[in-house]
């Protein structure tokens, strides 16, 4: 079933075009992964996906509704976002960070009920972050505040999640660790997982269908096995790439070779 779709998509900071009529649609229960160089609009993307962003033209639609004509809050019910990184200037336990994922459920000052506690438990619990809910927020390693940013967004209960980055400043461990866990909630829970990623790697070993975006532009789209494609990865990103089949795991690998001459 299609839950989000853009259609021709362009968006601008001030003089300077930044996503050039993207046209994509997704479907619940898939892992997809945006990928592409530095500066091609991922990121932008997703802003404008989440509605934090306001198209110049075109429309990103949740079951044929246009985003633009929702509240933040309904918006909410039907998305989550994992920044790359947050920052926390208030000194919140754990606990209450991850709580947050239930205000778009609720209004006002309405207190958290025993549904919202034990959501917000099997989140802690799925993430692995049980033990650290009366840790401040701000104490937290870089891999243990992710996971709680995470389990935030698992509370939320939205059925799309996007993620920008989400793995880029942890080491390899933690890395596989929150991959998994997205990886599972499109497996076993029907999610949609939308996820930004500078790793081919990763992206050859967790997504089902990949964008491939270049200048601003949707330049390839498909299975991963489609578009994880050498000569496809030369030419977008300039780097003469080996692309080969790992037989023990069943991945593909990719390993960069040498810049082309320009």
């Amino acid at each position: 079933m299609k839950i989000l779709a853009v259609d021709n998509l362009h968006f601008s900071y001030g003089k300077t075009e930044v996503l050039k009529g993207i046209s994509m649609d997704f479907y619940r229960g898939t892992f997809y992964g945006i990928i592409g160089p530095n500066g091609c609009g991922k990121s932008t993307l997703l802003k404008n996906l989440y509605g934090y962003l306001t198209p110049a033209a075109g429309k990103v639609s949740i079951y044929d509704e246009n985003i633009k004509h929702m509240k933040a809050k309904q918006r909410s019910k039907f998305i989550a976002y994992v920044p790359q990184e947050t920052q926390t200037g208030f000194d919140f336990s754990v606990y209450d960070v991850i709580a947050m994922g239930r205000n778009p459920h609720h209004s006002g000052l309405q207190l958290l009920s025993s549904e919202d506690h034990d959501k917000i438990m099997e989140a802690m619990e799925e993430t692995s972050t049980t033990h650290l809910k009366n840790k401040s927020i701000n104490e937290l390693s870089g891999g243990e505040k992710q996971r709680a940013i995470l389990a935030r967004a698992f509370t939320q209960d939205s059925e799309i999640i996007l993620m920008d980055e989400p793995v880029s400043m942890l080491d390899i461990n933690h890395q596989i660790e929150i991959m998994d866990l997205a990886k599972s909630l499109a497996d076993k829970k029907f999610k949609t997982i939308i996820c930004v990623l500078h790793d081919l790697n990763l992206a050859a070993q967790y997504a089902q269908h990949i964008f491939l975006m270049s200048h601003g532009n949707l330049v390839h789209s498909g299975m991963q096995a489609d578009v994880l494609k050498q000569q496809i990865l030369t030419d977008v990103y300039g780097v003469s790439v080996r692309v080969n089949y790992d037989a023990e795991s069943g991945l593909k690998t990719i390993t960069p070779l040498s810049r082309l001459n320009t």
